[in-house]
């Protein structure tokens, strides 16, 4: 482990009153730092799911990667193990031995008032108020662009930025009902998260085993 001194902002959380959920959620989500697809490393946000250790968020961030590091709320790298890729959902679980980072529930969508959570470079761990607007069933490629796919998921109105992907939306009793996965090219402050079925879905899947890494997008 090592801390990444960037991090100076870590655990930055912005609320209004009415949105704040019952817990401090910002601990449970993690950074994700990937290489061996180019250049640079490909970096998202995670979140801590079910049981310490377990770490769920989107497939198309770590996909190929030969080293996966989970950076936590407090700007500590740890070694991650890819363990479900799931390239339909566009989720993906890993394994971080020793990660102490609480971990949330997953939880029923609720419409109305939520909170996403994003980690960055610049900025560390923060949570931004959303609100869920809509339910959805949406029918769309898989990661690589060759499979129809079907997933379920939700709409999401807020302030949704690139880099924002595997990050969880959670709701005001402090469960996670989905993983922001894109926002929307055409319609500003409109983001997509698929939501807690899918997530149970492939939490469902986890071994003891590594999984195949996927490849490059």
């Amino acid at each position: 482990m090592r801390r990444l001194a960037l991090l100076a902002l870590a655990g930055t959380t912005v609320f209004t009153a009415c949105d704040t959920p019952t817990q401090d959620t910002n601990a449970s989500t993690v950074g994700i730092l990937a290489t061996g697809c180019g250049p640079s490393a490909n970096a998202g946000s995670g979140v801590v799911v079910g049981v310490p250790g377990q770490i769920v968020t989107v497939a198309h961030t770590v996909a190929g990667a030969t080293t996966i590091t989970i950076v936590d709320a407090a700007g500590v790298e740890w070694p991650a193990q890819l363990i479900v890729l799931d390239a339909s959902a566009d989720l993906a679980v890993l394994s971080v031995p020793g990660l102490d980072a609480p971990p949330l529930a997953t939880g029923d969508v609720a419409i109305g008032a939520a909170t996403a959570h994003r980690w960055s470079l610049d900025t560390g761990v923060s949570g931004q108020a959303v609100n869920v607007t809509t339910r959805l069933a949406i029918t769309i490629d898989d990661i690589y662009g060759e499979q129809s796919a079907e997933r379920s998921g939700i709409k999401i109105s807020g302030d949704i930025e690139v880099g924002d992907s595997g990050g969880p939306v959670v709701a005001k009793d402090g469960t996670v009902m989905g993983i922001v996965y894109a926002r929307s090219r055409t319609r500003a402050s409109t983001g997509f998260a698929t939501d807690a079925t899918e997530i149970r879905r492939v939490l469902a899947l986890t071994s003891d085993d590594p999984t195949s890494i996927g490849r490059c997008i």
